[in-house]
């Protein structure tokens, strides 16, 4: 996996211009929702990383319970929940997962299998280590300047 990288323009943003983001790849998230969702305010853009790395983890183990529970209600409810938190990451895999989710349980009206709420498991945890090292990477280069 080639690592994510992203630096904000500091120069631009000490003169009230917005951050520009330099070339990066990432392959579970999208640092640029997260700049557009923190109206490309880097402090915004930061606390809105940290945010969703604890939000999505609490609902995911939410979700998990739910779907080991066999409640379908809340798995419905903690499905939805979590959609909002990964569309505005920009984690597209997870929530096409999510999204085959529901569509199992609008056809069969039952939670969804073991193997993909692990598969859903497994993606949401590459999101999180990419966004966590995304910042670690952010936070190494604000230090060297």
């Amino acid at each position: 996996m080639k690592r994510c990288l992203a630096l904000f323009d500091i120069a631009l943003q000490e003169h009230n211009q917005p951050p520009t983001m330099q070339s990066y790849i990432c392959h579970h998230f999208s640092p640029e929702m997260f700049l557009k969702h923190s109206y490309n305010d880097k402090g915004v853009f930061v606390d809105l990383c940290k945010l969703f790395l604890q939000v999505g983890n609490e609902q995911f183990a939410r979700l998990k319970a739910a779907v080991q529970a066999g409640n379908v209600g809340a798995t419905t409810q903690e499905c939805h929940a979590l959609k909002g938190t990964l569309l505005i990451s920009g984690a597209d895999a997870a929530v096409r997962l999510l999204d085959q989710i529901e569509i199992e349980f609008n056809r069969k009206k039952r939670v969804c299998t073991t193997e993909k709420i692990l598969e859903l498991q497994n993606e949401i945890a590459l999101t999180m280590d990419e966004v966590r090292d995304f910042l670690l990477e952010l936070e190494s280069l604000e230090l060297q300047h």
